[in-house]
């Protein structure tokens, strides 16, 4: 488990975007579920009063929906581009 505050989740996930979401629009994010029931940020968790997301289990999942969407449809060779960038990022000791 790798806890880490919103501002460094967006720090690592959107380091490479132009415009990143803000920390209010994250935290706001953390309590949503999708259309689904998933959710919107996997991993997030209250600790006291503050969120902190799990980057492990953001990453396991996020890599699951990428490449398990269920339509038939596979990933695009961005997708597995990016996913396969994170799986390096992971795999580096901090």
């Amino acid at each position: 488990m790798r806890a880490v505050s919103i501002q460094d989740f967006i720090d690592e996930v959107f380091e490479h975007d132009s415009s990143p979401p803000a920390v209010s629009t994250i935290r706001r994010h953390c309590d949503e579920k999708d259309e689904f029931g998933q959710p919107v940020i996997p991993g997030a968790f209250k600790l006291g009063k503050i969120w902190k997301i799990d980057l492990d289990c953001y990453y396991r999942v996020m890599e699951r929906r990428l490449f398990e969407s269920g339509d038939g449809v596979s990933a695009s060779p961005e997708e597995e581009a990016f996913a396969a960038n994170l799986a390096k990022v992971l795999a580096t000791p901090d």
